[in-house]
Order: structure tokens, then sequence, then C-alpha cells
């Protein structure tokens, strides 16, 4: 008996392909006047008797009730023979050949169809349903051996469930696919022996139980938070229903434009083809017979296309399980003589089945041998062909799997020279690869990396997860299994080569110490595993293999990762960011980070890859919205600041909000700046894009926000705005500079240098900046921005400065000290922007002190820039407030204006008062005995000033207050 449990031949399948000339003309059509085709007899052989088609009829009946009377007789093992059913209704045909063959039955349109038997010369025969002159359907097919097979048949070949008995003894129940064994099964022997598990072929894929040393992930805490849970699938009712698209794929994944031609019956075969030949073996099958064998196939054909509800297995379609699988699903309708539950193969139950055959154990022995390094028994087990080479346990633990994780090279060669699959998963979606990289890197701990910071934290795991090699996913009844393997005896060569069902497995668990001897085994498999082709981009469980190096800083795997095509565009998983490897190399703190920062990017790496984390806030801005702020009351303030629009031009750059991209992490970096602006450099070398906002921030309010001065010196340099305007609070890059939240980055005087550095760089203090939040909002400066920061520290700016402690008033005169500085920059700003519009004939006029300035409608603002460029913007002249503060003109001049009685005395003695005289003509009464005194050092300064491009312009009376609250003091 073959292997293939008794496959057809191509005679076999089709006895009338092989008649020529006279003989094939007697077997044309008989058309009758209503187009029907009947054929009563058929007779080739001229001896043979001349009898009534009644006769023929009555005598075939009797004889398949006979048969079938003789099968049903026999005791029941699981899959019982299935019933035919005669019709009396439609005569029955006798045919027969020159090589003896004959058939009996039904016929239609010269084609058998309907119910009948067939016999073949060397004493074969079929006994069932026939199609289109094909077995296609329930019946039996005999040996003259006495063999048999009952069960299903699709276009002549075994398919579906079905039983096999051998002349031997032995006994097969299971699933078939094109006369392969192909799907859970058992093949039970005389001594009570049985072979249980998944079959492909003559040898079993996956067996019912877990064998000692499986490895887990529940064994490795530190990547289960990457891992997704692999559910396993649990038989015909509970696995993954492939599409069709996917099933063509896994079948065919160069499925080029012919063969798709071939899928429409217009571009596949001549019409009625059938009436002259049908051998499917060699001719292309159209979707319409497709359909038609389908149909007749599956009796519920209907219920069989509609989508199963069973939860997926997240295997690969492409996969042999995956296709298994998808075979099962496809039968999951047609078990109607099924005796026993398909569901316990599929879920590894074995309780139900008797004691273990040979195959099953010489399967275990070659995984078991695998994980010990015994190359003479893989040797000899795979010489002998006794077991399948990708034979894998419960688990879905394979022999490669277990000879790599314990750094068994040659056994590793050995399986892949033999035709192992290097890319097979476990159930846990890990390959030998991922498997060889969890082990390795397990005693490697990963940097620490802004990129990965909003992760969920890492769960410890109990006590009960962390399972040893001995108690890694089994069961109660594998456990009892494992503990009866241990102790059998070692398996000899003679009982291999006689393939007795006695072998056991050694009593031997998998090592999976990481032991410095052990590191060098791993990381020499690993190279070994990538030059045997395994897929770096397959496995992504626990996650892509270029992460596990990246994160560890592994310059020289990240190298080999990608020379053996390595993709860099892999993501994490959304919940984790969706982050690359490029945002993890750009946050390494160490020098190893530069190196594959820029190995990433020569392998076209998108250095402006967005992360799935828009929705984060940047950690240092996080906090309650502190609602009216104390001192500084913005009400009427957003209308009556639109003249700011008129001192800054609007930047050519819109920024994109999104994500975190590659640049926005080195930006962020803490830890150590020179290695961050390396980065930063590599990336823009790149061209990576400067503009995108993420958390409300570009790049460069990053770098300002971390305190590097050397990143933020790059990223002007090459191009970044300072004007950029940034959302959610941010406002710009000089708010950036100037707000509380990261003043501790840097000393009073790296931040007052910082600024200066932006305004040189073209950052324009008076650019508009929305202050506050929700209703409570207004229009004002960089300045504005800062003092609003300010006030929400109720301990600093709330409390008499006497009270303060000393390291809060060291903050306190910081604090004021810069904004003392950025009131004289946007005096200068002001003065500089009016000074231009001077130059273009635009003034006040000598009376427009005399006239109350009404406050203009956005409208008005808005109009031709002739007219608008007329109104002036109003600040305080010594502080550079313009929000949250009361402005009142000098009563002598009207060209200025203060907040505060402090903010005029200060301005007065400092700056002003020599203005003032140049600008009105006249002094206060006090201050006419110093006039001749001081006339020369204003003229001094008024020359000063036109020289610097400073004139003094009228300023409108002052409007309606826009604060009524006291002012604090920073001034």
């Amino acid at each position: 008996m073959s292997d293939t449990d008794g496959p057809l031949s191509e005679n076999e399948t089709n006895p009338d392909a092989g008649l020529k000339g006279p003989e094939a003309e007697n077997k044309q059509m008989l058309e009758d006047t209503e187009g029907r085709v009947e054929i009563c007899r058929l007779c080739i052989s001229p001896e043979c008797s001349q009898e009534t088609s009644e006769e023929v009829s009555e005598e075939i009946l009797s004889e398949l009730k006979g048969r079938e009377e003789e099968v049903n007789s026999e005791p029941q093992t699981g899959l019982e023979e299935p019933p035919l059913h005669w019709g009396t209704q439609e005569d029955l045909t006798l045919q027969q050949w020159a090589d003896g063959s004959s058939y009996r039955g039904n016929c239609s349109m010269n084609l058998k169809l309907g119910v009948g038997e067939f016999k073949w010369a060397n004493g074969e025969s079929y006994v069932g349903e026939f199609y289109k002159d094909h077995h296609h359907g329930k019946g039996v097919y005999s040996w003259p051996d006495d063999s048999r097979f009952f069960g299903s048949f699709y276009l002549s070949r075994k398919e579906g469930y079905g039983t096999m008995t051998f002349t031997d003894g032995r006994k097969f129940q299971g699933l078939y696919k094109s006369d392969v064994r192909f799907g859970p099964g058992f093949e039970s022997y005389s001594d009570g022996c049985q072979d249980v598990g998944i079959w492909m072929g003559h040898h079993l894929f996956r067996l019912c139980t877990v064998l000692p040393g499986s490895v887990s992930m529940f064994s490795f805490p530190e990547f289960s938070q990457c891992m997704k849970v692999h559910e396993k699938g649990c038989g015909s009712d509970s696995h993954h229903c492939f599409t069709e698209e996917e099933e063509r794929k896994a079948e065919d994944p160069f499925l080029f434009r012919y063969k798709i031609l071939l899928q429409e019956d217009t571009f596949t075969l001549p019409d009625k083809i059938y009436c002259y030949s049908s051998d499917t073996d060699h001719l292309p099958i159209t979707p319409t017979q497709h359909l038609e064998f389908d149909q007749h196939f599956y009796r519920d054909y209907e219920q069989q296309e509609k989508s199963c509800d069973a939860a997926s297995d997240d295997v690969q379609p492409s996969s042999v399980m995956g296709k298994i699988y998808g075979h099962v699903n496809r039968h999951r309708n047609n078990p109607e003589y099924l005796k026993w539950n398909i569901t316990s193969i599929m879920n590894g139950d074995r309780d139900s089945f008797g004691p273990k055959g040979p195959r099953e154990v010489v399967a275990e022995q070659l995984i078991v041998a695998a994980g010990l390094g015994d190359y003479e028994t893989i040797s000899t087990i795979l010489r002998q062909d006794l077991a399948h080479v990708d034979v894998s346990d419960n688990s879905g633990l394979t022999a490669l799997q277990a000879a790599a994780v314990n750094g068994h090279n040659n056994v590793i060669n050995l399986l892949l020279d033999n035709g192992a699959d290097v890319n097979k998963s476990n159930d846990e979606g890990l390959a030998a690869l991922s498997l060889c990289l969890v082990l390795f890197y397990s005693s490697k701990p990963f940097w620490p990396n802004v990129a990965e910071r909003n992760l969920p934290p890492i769960k410890e795991e109990s006590s009960d997860l962390a399972l040893d090699s001995s108690e890694m996913g089994g069961g109660t009844s594998n456990e009892k299994e494992a503990e009866q393997n241990d102790t059998e005896n070692t398996v000899s060569e003679k009982c291999l080569q006689s393939s007795d069902h006695e072998i056991e497995p050694e009593s031997a668990a998998l090592d999976l110490s990481t032991d410095p001897p052990k590191e060098r085994n791993l990381r020499s498999s690993i190279n070994l595993l990538l030059l045997r082709g395994a897929d770096p981009d397959l496995c992504a469980t626990p996650m892509h293999p270029l992460f596990f190096a990246v994160k560890a800083a592994d310059v020289e795997t990240v190298q080999l990762l990608l020379e053996c095509g390595a993709h860099t565009d892999i993501r994490l998983d959304t919940q984790y960011g969706s982050i690359t490897p490029l945002h993890i190399a750009a946050a390494l703190p160490v020098a190893e980070g530069i190196r594959i920062t820029e190995i990433l990017l020569c392998a076209a790496s998108d250095p402006s890859a967005s992360a799935e984390d828009e929705d984060f806030v940047y950690h240092p801005d996080r906090g309650e919205s502190p609602g009216a702020v104390l001192g500084f009351p913005m009400k009427g303030c957003l209308d009556s600041n639109l003249l700011l629009y008129n001192y800054c031009e609007k930047s050519p750059n819109v920024p994109e909000e999104g994500g975190r991209t590659p640049l926005h992490v080195a930006c962020e970096r803490e830890d150590n700046h020179k290695f961050a602006k390396n980065i930063v450099s590599l990336l823009l070398a790149h061209h990576a894009k400067l503009n995108t906002l993420w958390s409300g921030h570009s790049p460069l309010s990053l770098a300002i926000a971390s305190g590097n001065d050397s990143a933020v010196k790059e990223l002007l340099a090459n191009g970044a705005d300072p004007n950029l305007p940034l959302s959610r609070g941010v406002g710009s890059a000089l708010c950036a500079a100037v707000t509380i939240a990261y003043e501790d980055r840097r000393t009073l005087h790296a931040r007052i240098a910082l600024v200066d550095r932006l305004i040189k760089a073209g950052a324009n203090i008076l650019m508009p900046i929305l202050i506050g939040e929700g209703k409570r909002t207004a229009l004002g400066t960089a300045t504005d921005y800062a003092y609003y920061k300010y006030f929400q520290d109720k301990k600093i700016a709330h409390t008499p400065y006497h009270a303060l402690s000393p390291e809060e008033k060291d903050i306190y005169n910081a604090r004021k000290q810069l904004l003392e500085h950025l009131g004289r920059l946007t005096r200068e700003a002001a003065l500089a922007k009016e000074w231009e519009w001077a130059k273009e004939g635009i003034v006040r006029g000598p009376t427009a002190h005399r006239e109350p300035e009404r406050q203009l409608s956005t409208q008005e603002i808005e109009c031709k820039e002739g007219t608008h460029r007329k109104v002036f913007f109003k600040y305080c002249y010594h502080c550079g407030r313009s929000v949250g503060v009361k402005l009142s003109p000098c009563l002598r001049c009207y060209r200025i204006y203060t907040c505060s009685k402090q903010c005029k005395m200060r301005v007065w003695t400092e700056l002003h008062k020599d203005e003032c005289f140049q600008l009105s003509g006249k002094l206060s009464s006090k201050m006419t005995s110093a006039k001749g005194r001081r006339s020369s050092p204003a003229k001094s300064l008024h020359a000063d000033r036109e020289s610097s491009g400073h004139a003094y312009r009228d300023h409108p009376i002052a409007e309606s207050p826009t604060a009524t609250a006291d002012n604090y003091s920073f001034n």
C-alpha cells in the first residue's frame, strides 16, 4: 500500500479518455426532439449480451444494495460509509470497455452522472456518486488487496472526511485534500495505539501534546507588553475564515495577469468542451465549472458560502497551518458521518484516544533531539523519513526552533538542508529568529529612551506566570504525558530504522539559560538563520527583529538585519505610539545611537515619519488649566490688539499637525545634548521636515524646552522658522524661551542669550500670540505671554518680596531681569517698525492727541494697506505690556503710554524725560531749572535715536482703560 493511501491514476480517473476512432464514434450523443440526450445501453464488447435496460437496472440495484449491507455490517469505527440513495425513476446504464473496465449506473448527456459502480481491469472499483464522469461526492473506493476508502471525493480525488482501512489492520480517519491527508485525524493500529494530531501527507504535522521546554513569552515579562496575545483555535468551529482572495494568494503568490484571465470563462476553454473531454488534470477549470462542482459537492452550498463567526487564530494564510485551517473551514458543515469530536484534536485534547503510536513518538523524539543537539538521531529520523521535518508540538514548537534557542548550529543546518521552514512560527507568532532574539536580548536591558516614554508601564508579572522549562504551556493531561515521557528509555537507532511504535522521547528539557557561552551561540544562530533565509520582517511578535537590535543599540545586528532585507518602515502597534525604528534610534542616549541613525537613514528610512501619538501632551506642559489669572484681566483685549498684525508679517510656513517625528524625538532629548545635536544634523541632512507640530511644539520649540542650545543653533542654521505659529498654548519659539515651564533648563544669562539669538535669526517679538484658554483669551506679544505665565505662579508673583525664601527671591529677580529685557526688545521692535512707516510718509498728525481715537472694528483694521497702517499699536513704553493693564498716555507729549505709576516713574527717569522735551517742546515748572543742564543730553539721545532708525511720532490719547485691577510688581 502506498503512503498516499492509494492515489487514482489518470486512466482510473477517466477511462473514456482512451477511446479513439470507431469506438469514439459509438459514443456520440443521441438527441431526441426535445433536445435531451439519453443512453439506454452502450456495448463496446461484441460478446456482450443484449439485455434490456430494465434488466440491467434490477441487476445493478440488487448488487449495490448487497454491497451497502456488507459495508454497513462492519463495526462502527468513527466514520460510517456514506449511504447511497439509488433512484429507481431513472434507468441504469451498462458500459463496458475492451480492457475489461465497466460501469453500471446512472448516465445523462453521455456522461456518468448520478450513482453507479465503476470497475477497473486491475481489480480496483468505486461505488458512489458521479458527476460529469468524475467520482464526485460520497462513495467507496476499493483495492484488490481489500484496502478500502469510504468518504468524499472531489473530481476523482479524496476530499473531505473519510476512513481508510489497510490490510495490515491500520485504519486512518480524518480529513483529506487532493488524495492526501491534510488536517485533523488519527491512525489506529491493531495493538490499540493511535497516532493523533494534524496530518500533512503520511506524516503528523502537529501533535496534541506540549513537550517539556516549550518556549513561552510568559517567561519574559519584559517583552510581554509588546506582544499581542494569540488565542489558539479550537477545531472546525473556531478557526480563522480566510477570504477567497487570501486563499488564492496563499496558493499562488505569483498571481500574474494571464492567470487572472483564466478566471473568466471566455478566456479559458471553448464552449461545450465537456462533450469531448473532461480531463481536469491538464485543462483549466473555468469559474463556472468550479461553481457547478462546488454546488454538487457541498450540498448546503449557500450556507457554506457564509463566513463563520469564529475568532481568528492569527495565522498567515500562506503558511501550512493557515491552509489547513482554511481547509477545515471549507468542510466545517460536512462531517455528517463523523463519530469523533474533531475539536478535541484541534484543541490538543488527547485524553479520549489510545496510547501514542510510532509516528507520534518519533515526531516527539525529533523535537527533543534537536533541543539536545543530537545530530545522529535527527539524521537517522530524517533519512528514514520517519517524521516530518517541520512537525511541531501543540504549542507550535518545531525542531528548528528547539535547535535555534539552544545554539546548535550544526542541527540548524541539517534541518534546513532537509527542507525545514526557517520562517515557521509557533502559536505565539514566534519564529526561530524571533525566539533567538528574545533569548539573546532578555539578558541585555534595553536603553531607556524618550521615544517610548509615553508607552504604558511594564507591570510586574506574578510568579505563577514566570514558568520554568518544565511548566511552559502544558495543561493537566499534557503535564501527565510529559512526566510519563521523562521516565522512558533512550531511543535506539535500530528502533528508528524499524519504525517501531515504542519509541519515546528522552527526558530532557530545553536549556533556556543565557550564560556568556550561550549568548555567543545565540548570536551565531541569529547570524546563521539570517544567512539561511530567515525573513526579518515576517514575525512581529513580540516586535520586529529590527526593534530588538535598535533598542539594545546593537549596531552589528542592525547592519546585518538591513543587509538581509529588513524593512525600515515597520512600526510598533498603535497602542504603543506606532513609532518606527528611527524614532528609537534618534532617542538612544549612547553614542551607538548616532551610528544606528545614520545606518537607518542610509537604508531609506523616512526622516519625517509621524508616530500615532498626536493626542499625547508634552510632559512639562501638563497641568490643569489656570482659568482666571490674578492680576491679569483680559476682558476686551482680543479685538483691541488686532493692530499687532500690522507690525508683523505672516509666516510663509504653514505648520502641519501630527505625531512625533524622529526630529521631534531628537530635539526632545535631555540626556546628552551633544549626541542629540549630532542626530539632529543627520536628520536635517536627509531633509527632515521642520514645520511639523506635535503637542503644539515644533522641533525648534522642543529643543528650546529641553535646554539644547546646540540643537537650537543647528535648527536655525538649517532654516527653522522662529516665527512659526505654534498651537496648544505654546505660542511661538520666543514664548517657549521665556515661559516658566522650561526656565530650569538654563541660567538667566543663557535665557537672555537665547532670546537674543532668536531675535537675530528673525524672530519678531511683536508677533501676535493668543494668550489664555477658553473664553478668557487675548491677543498680545511674547512679552505679554511671559507676564501671563509668570502671574500663574501664585507663590512668587503674588507674595510680598520679604516673605519669599532665598531661592524664591533668586527666581523672582531672574524673572524680573528677563522681563525688563523683553520690555526693551518690545520697545525697540515697535519703534523700528514705526520708523519704516515714517520713511513711507505714514506719521501721526500734530493734533492727534487732541481727538480721542475710537476703537476700530476688525473690518476697518483689515481694510486696504494704505489705511490700516495709520493705526498704531499701544503698549507700555517701559515694560512692553499691552494686555491685562491700563495704559495711560504721557500728559505732556501724548506720544507714549505707561501701565503703572512705577513704569511711569522709571521710564521718565531713565529715558523719556529728555525725549518728552524734544517731542513736546516744553517741560513742567519743576524741570525748568534743569532745562539747560539736560538739553545737551536730550539732543544727543534724540540724535542717537534718529541715527539708529528710531523716530518718535504722536500717539493718540488713551481710550477707556482695558483693565481696572492693580498691577503687580515685576516693574
